[in-house]
């Protein structure tokens, strides 16, 4: 816990000198602020080289030995669990509607849903979205720094990296403990962590496959990552449509 806590506050102090020293705004329109390039391109072929030798040989295991509707549980019971954080966002953004809207999905799918293994409030017309702290420092104003890409965790900025941190303390199971069992919660966190990424990987595994036949899958990911977040931000408005990519995956999708 002491060691975990000490490497938080380290994260947070090294994204804030980032977001400090960071300076460059964009030049053009829809430009994204890229002055890290050199160390992100050397982040994305070493994620792309992890994917490719260990979660996508891993994922198709998974595939192999899990059936499609299992692997639907798994994604709506993962999907409920992030219904607190999400309605705190909500509340911070000032969005009663979609606070109410997330509230209610999260009492039927844990109740009719059978703890969120079904998403029942679908069913009723209720549909589900995602918010994040990163979105709410966004619409508070908060500017969102460069580009970056991070080892294993891929496309982020400092904006959004910080805000990940804090969004895990909006999960009620980060404050979990178990008597007589106090490594318990830290394997329960493993455990989502790596079967919610085996299942997104499986779900996006065309999607990937199509970024990866980019002209310059780099530049894709860059573009795609800033105008889904944008786009997240408006709570789904594209302002730009020519750079709405549709086909290309949805990191949100990663985030378990």
């Amino acid at each position: 816990g002491t060691i975990l806590m000490q490497f938080r506050s380290f994260g947070a102090a090294l994204i804030l000198g980032l977001s400090a020293c960071a300076s460059t705004p964009p030049t053009e329109t829809g430009a994204v602020a890229d002055p890290y390039e050199g160390f992100n391109r050397q982040m994305f072929a070493f994620n792309n080289g992890v994917d490719r030798y260990a979660l996508a040989p891993a994922a198709s295991a998974y595939e192999t030995v899990t059936p499609a509707f299992a692997r639907d549980r798994v994604g709506d019971f993962l999907g409920n669990l992030k219904s607190p954080a999400i309605f705190v966002n909500d509340v911070l953004q000032a969005e009663p509607n979609r606070a109410s809207d997330t509230f209610i999905r999260f009492t039927i799918n844990t109740t009719i849903g059978l703890v969120g293994l079904w998403d029942a409030a679908e069913y009723f017309g209720i549909d589900g979205h995602s918010e994040d702290f990163g979105q709410t420092l966004a619409v508070w104003g908060v500017g969102s720094g460069p580009y970056l890409v991070m080892p294993l965790l891929g496309p982020t900025n400092p904006r959004d990296l910080f805000g990940s941190g804090v969004n895990r303390a909006f999960d009620p199971l980060t404050w979990t403990e178990f008597a007589g069992q106090p490594d318990l919660d830290d394997q329960i966190a493993l455990g989502r962590g790596v079967l919610g990424g085996l299942n997104a990987r499986v779900a996006l595994d065309d999607q990937i496959t199509t970024l990866n036949e980019q002209p310059e899958p780099y530049v894709a990911l860059r573009r795609i990552y800033s105008s889904q977040r944008q786009a997240a931000i408006r709570n789904g408005q594209v302002v730009d449509e020519s750079e709405a990519y549709d086909d290309l995956p949805d990191f949100d999708e990663f985030e378990y």
